[in-house]
C-alpha cells in the first residue's frame, strides 16, 4: 500500500492487525458451528425417534415444516420487494449533515471519514473503500425441527469506518461519530410442539481510539436487536445515529478514531427466516457522516491530520 503521510501509515498497520484478528475468529466460528451441527442432528434424529414411539408419524412433522416454508416463501413475496424498492434518503441526510455543520461553534471541527476497511475470509492485505455508502447483509433460512442448532449465513466482515486527526491541544476530548442507517429486517419463526424454531437478527457497533496506545473497544447497546421463537416482524429501519466516547488525548498525538459495524442473521428450524438488509436497492444503506472531536478541557481545537 503506498502512504502519503505517516498517520495513514499509521491507520494501515492497525487495520491489517484487526483483518488478521478476524481471520482468527472466523477460523474458530467454523470449528464451534461443525461442533454445535453434529450435536443437533444427533438430537434431532432422537426427536424423532420419541415421535414415533407415540404414534405421530415422521411424515406429518415434515409436511407441517414444508407448509411453514411455503407460507414463509409467500409472505416474502408479499412484503419483501416494497422493503427493496422504496425511495432512497441521500437528500434527507444531506440536509442533516448541512444542519449539524451549520450549528457547530467556529471552534469546533467536524471531521469527515477517511474511508471504510473490511475484513473478507482469507485477506492477507486490507485496503480504504470510499467512505460512501456501505453495503450490508446477512440472511438465514432455518432447517430440520431446529433441535437446538442455528443456522446462518456466512460471517458478514464488519465495516470498520476510520477517522482520524491530530489534536492541537492536550485534554480530555469528546468524540461522536455519527452514521446514517437505512435498512429492514426480516424475523419469522413459528415455533411448535415438535420443533424449536428461533430467528434472529444483530447489529453491533464499537468505537476504538488510538493515540500513542490502543485506548480499548467501547461497545454500545444493539441498535438492532430481535431473538424470539415465536415472532413475525418485518420492519424497516431508518435512524441517524450517534456513538460516543471520552478520552484523554496528547497534543501533537495522531489520533485514529474507528467505528466498527458488525450484523448478523441466524434462523432454527425449517420454515424459519431471518434477514438484515443494508445492501439491496437504492434505498438501503449504511452511510459515515462525520467525526465531532472537542477539546472539553477548554483549549483550542483539534486540526485535521495533513
Amino acid at each position: 500500500m503506498s502512504t502519503s503521510t505517516p498517520i495513514e501509515t499509521l491507520v494501515h498497520d492497525l487495520m491489517q492487525g484487526r483483518a488478521a484478528r478476524f481471520q482468527e475468529l472466523v477460523r474458530l466460528a467454523k470449528a464451534q458451528e461443525g461442533r454445535r451441527k453434529k450435536a443437533a442432528d444427533s438430537q434431532e434424529k432422537r426427536q424423532i425417534e420419541f415421535a414415533r414411539t407415540i404414534g405421530i408419524k415422521q411424515a406429518l412433522i415434515e409436511q407441517r415444516l414444508k407448509d411453514d416454508a411455503a407460507q414463509l416463501k409467500a409472505r416474502l413475496v408479499d412484503f419483501r420487494p416494497a422493503l427493496v424498492t422504496r425511495p432512497g434518503w441521500s437528500a434527507q441526510d444531506a440536509g442533516q449533515l448541512a444542519q449539524v455543520a451549520a450549528a457547530l461553534p467556529l471552534s469546533t471541527r467536524l471531521l469527515p471519514p477517511f474511508g471504510v476497511f473490511f475484513y473478507p475470509p482469507g485477506t492477507t492485505e486490507v485496503q480504504p473503500q470510499s467512505p460512501g455508502q456501505i453495503k450490508m447483509k446477512d440472511v438465514a433460512s432455518g432447517s430440520g425441527l431446529g433441535w437446538p442448532w442455528a443456522t446462518a449465513g456466512a460471517v458478514v466482515p464488519p465495516a470498520d469506518i476510520v477517522f482520524y486527526f491530530v489534536p492541537a491541544s492536550s485534554g480530555t476530548y469528546s468524540l461522536t461519530v455519527a452514521i446514517a442507517f437505512h435498512g429492514f429486517f426480516v424475523a419469522q419463526a413459528d415455533d411448535g410442539t415438535w420443533t424449536s424454531k428461533e430467528a434472529s437478527v444483530k447489529m453491533d457497533v464499537s468505537m476504538d481510539t488510538y493515540s500513542h496506545v490502543d485506548r480499548g473497544t467501547k461497545s454500545f447497546t444493539r441498535p438492532i436487536d430481535v431473538d424470539s421463537q415465536n415472532i413475525d416482524e418485518f420492519q424497516n429501519f431508518d435512524k441517524v445515529l450517534t456513538f460516543s466516547d471520552t478520552q484523554s488525548l496528547r497534543a501533537g498525538d495522531p489520533t485514529v478514531v474507528t467505528c466498527s459495524i458488525s450484523i448478523a442473521a441466524s434462523a432454527r428450524g425449517g420454515g424459519s427466516y431471518a434477514e438484515i438488509n443494508f445492501s439491496d436497492g437504492d434505498a438501503n444503506y449504511i452511510q459515515p457522516q462525520y467525526l465531532i472531536a472537542t477539546d472539553l478541557s477548554g483549549g483550542s481545537q483539534t486540526q485535521a491530520a495533513q
